[in-house]
């Protein structure tokens, strides 16, 4: 669902969202086979969400 540069130790942030850990394994295998240059990769599942947004409006972020 999404892809992002990142700074730090990790060059890339992807989310995404399967039925279940299998569906997610067989993207991972596929994404490795691929030969993109993906040396290795670092799963982390998600427990929950307390906020999620879809945007934020600019103004409430730098009040004027």
């Amino acid at each position: 669902i999404e892809c992002h540069l990142v700074s730090g130790g990790y060059d890339y942030l992807m989310k995404f969202v399967t039925a279940g850990i299998g569906e997610y394994q067989t993207i991972m295998e596929r994404l490795t086979d691929m030969d993109i240059g993906m040396d290795k990769y670092f799963s982390f599942v998600v427990l929950k969400s307390p906020i999620v947004k879809a945007h934020m409006p600019l103004p409430s972020l730098f009040p004027m």
